[in-house]
């Protein structure tokens, strides 16, 4: 009886995933894997955009490496304080929590497979970007600098969301 409530459970937050979801064959549609490029301070690195729930909930887990000058982007609709995790991700990262204007605010390292939370210590992160760990140091990527907010609109389109949901 516990497997089928879990299953019809899990069933049901899949569903409930397509809200954001652009329309099947959408003309120019990028998935998930899709890197863009994003100029982050005076560096450009492809990031994987995750938009929906359910890219988000799955985020890196089970990346076992990621390549030097890539990552992935979380985008929301609302400033928040944001609180992340790394169960079953085996690597270790950086993760950057960013304004709606593209200011990185805070960069924390998070350990691989640690299932404590890291939360920012801001109210106002719109988005969060996630590289390699020590990524932002070895390439001067520091607080204060911005992520190009054009770039990550330009990702969202391409695809398929209404980029001004993520980023006004």
């Amino acid at each position: 009886m516990f497997r089928l409530c879990f299953l019809l459970l899990t069933l049901a937050i899949i569903g409930c995933d397509n809200q954001t979801k652009p329309p099947a064959g959408s003309v120019g549609e990028l998935g998930i894997d899709a890197l863009v490029n994003v100029r982050m301070g005076m560096v450009v690195t492809k990031l994987r955009i995750a938009a929906t729930e359910l890219e988000k909930a799955r985020g890196l887990m089970g990346t076992k490496s990621l390549p030097e000058a890539e990552g992935m982007a979380f985008m929301y609709d609302a400033e928040q304080q944001m609180r992340f995790w790394m169960k079953d991700v085996p690597l270790d990262l950086d993760i950057a929590f960013v304004s709606r204007d593209g200011k990185i605010l805070e960069i924390k390292t998070m350990t691989a497979g640690d299932t404590d939370t890291t939360a920012s210590s801001s109210r106002e992160v719109r988005f969060t970007v996630e590289m390699s760990a020590g990524w932002f140091s070895r390439f001067g990527v520091k607080v204060g600098d911005k992520v190009s907010v054009d770039d990550l609109r330009a990702a969202l389109t391409a695809r398929g969301f209404e980029a001004k949901r993520y980023l006004p």
